[in-house]
């Protein structure tokens, strides 16, 4: 938060003395506030009718409007069905638009440089649809997406972020940035087995974006949880992926909430007087900018789902340990646990980390051993592929049949399910083998390793 202690102040004023929709008179301020909002449909606030009404945006600009104040609005840079792509080349060609506020569309025009450099605050909604177009739904309603498409794409929306950011900071340096994170646009559907892939791409890429909106001092609004406690009020309409006004409503008060927050952090860092630690301009690992896997590990580091170490490094031919790629697993896969843990070799790690081997232990990905865990114990490639299986099993809510062989012969004394297990890696195209003929299942899990099959495992669940 730079400029924005007038703007975050009237809003804490009148989210502590008032409900969000209510109007009120407040002291006339000195300066006039002024609110821009770009992206796509959302941002313009297509309804479920598929008609432009009030978005979150007109909803946060009535936030600060009453017979005192007037907010100088403008939603005329957002469009339905812009990408990334589109915002990010209309900042750079500083395109002319006319003025759409809360009265609506405007005879008068401005470029998006000036309504840049004017904004206090700058709302952004943007991504969906950069994704949505490897996203295939069947006649029979089977979901499936283009592994290597949907991979790059996120790397280019982050990327474009990075660009999208960098373009506003350069016009517009004090302006302040909240970024809308995306939500399931089809909750009406069944078939829990899609559902899960659904939710699955969209924490995907809600990571993603987090991770770039952060970076660059931004607020990321998580909002795909409160639309889906209420989809039935929030997306009315079945048949349409837009928000109603209810849902819009919903949204600008969890975006101006995260807003205000932010803002009351930066509060407390500057009576405690800290100094912000100095940016680093980070270009990932030096040692993976030629190794086979650099294209997986990069993604998963995108998504938060791997980290590095403190030396910088990533070391991908590290081996992982059974608590290290359980607590891997239950990020990637957004697993949740209702219960603690029936083992006694866990105490010793801090509570996020009990609670994944929960989770894991929930969902049927690990057994109770005689109440053992054997956090510490390194992890092999059959007991990786067990895991993915039940994992498989517990998301679908079906069992697994093979319906081709495997070509390993190394696999030959290994139990049934571990044969099913590996079985499945294989005709689902997560893993090839270290050769044509095998799989090597006593071999460790390295980094790089989990970083693939994770990934692929992601777009195959």
């Amino acid at each position: 938060m730079k400029k924005f202690s007038v703007f975050a102040t009237l809003l804490l004023v009148l989210q502590v003395v008032l409900p969000f929709s209510t109007n009120v008179q407040a002291e006339t301020t000195e300066e006039q506030l002024n609110y821009l909002a770009l992206g796509d449909s959302l941002a313009a606030g297509m309804n479920e009718n598929h008609e432009i009404g009030y978005g979150y945006a007109d909803f946060i600009a009535l936030q600060y409007t009453d017979e005192v104040n007037q907010i100088q609005f403008n939603k005329g840079f957002s469009f339905p069905g812009y990408t990334t792509v589109n915002v990010l080349n209309d900042i750079q060609a500083d395109v002319t638009k006319n003025i759409y506020d809360l009265d609506g569309p405007s005879q008068t025009t401005t470029t998006i440089h000036k309504a840049i450099k004017q904004a206090d605050l700058i709302s952004l909604s943007v991504g969906a649809n950069d994704v949505l177009k490897y996203v295939n739904r069947s006649e029979s309603g089977q979901f499936t997406f283009d592994l290597p498409a949907v991979l790059q794409t996120i790397q280019t929306v982050s990327a474009n972020y990075e660009k999208i950011f960098a373009e506003i900071k350069k016009i517009n340096p004090d302006a302040d940035v909240i970024v809308m994170g995306l939500y399931n646009p089809y909750p009406y559907l069944q078939d829990a087995a899609i559902q899960t892939q659904l939710n699955t791409l969209v924490s995907t890429m809600n990571n993603a974006i987090k991770a770039v909106v952060e970076k660059n001092e931004g607020v990321f609004s998580e909002v795909a949880d409160i639309i889906a406690s209420n989809h039935l009020e929030y997306l009315p309409n079945p048949n349409n992926v837009h928000l109603g006004e209810a849902g819009y409503e919903v949204v600008a008060e969890k975006m101006m909430l995260d807003y205000v927050t932010a803002f009351l952090n930066d509060i407390d860092y500057d009576f405690e007087d800290i100094v912000p630690e100095e940016d680093i301009d980070f270009d990932y690992f030096p040692d993976i900018s030629k190794h086979w896997a650099r294209e997986y590990i990069i993604a998963a580091y995108d998504l938060g789902i791997l980290k590095g170490y403190d030396d910088g490094t990533f070391k991908p031919s590290v081996s992982m340990s059974r608590v290290q790629v359980v607590s891997v697993l239950a990020r990637a896969f957004d697993l949740k646990a209702t219960t603690s843990a029936p083992f006694k070799d866990i105490s010793q790690y801090d509570q996020q980390t009990q609670i994944e081997v929960a989770a894991a232990y929930e969902a049927g990905l690990i057994k109770e051993n005689g109440g053992s865990f054997n956090p510490k114990g390194e992890l092999t490639r059959a007991q990786l592929a067990l895991m993915l299986l039940r994992l498989s099993n517990n998301l679908t809510g079906e069992e697994y049949t093979p319906t081709a062989s495997m070509p390993f012969k190394d696999m030959a004394k290994y139990d049934d399910e571990t044969k099913t297990a590996v079985n499945f890696l294989y005709e689902s195209g997560i893993v090839e083998g270290t050769s044509a003929t095998t799989f090597a299942p006593a071999d460790k899990v390295t980094r790089a390793q989990l970083a693939k099959i994770i990934m692929l495992a992601l777009s195959e669940q």
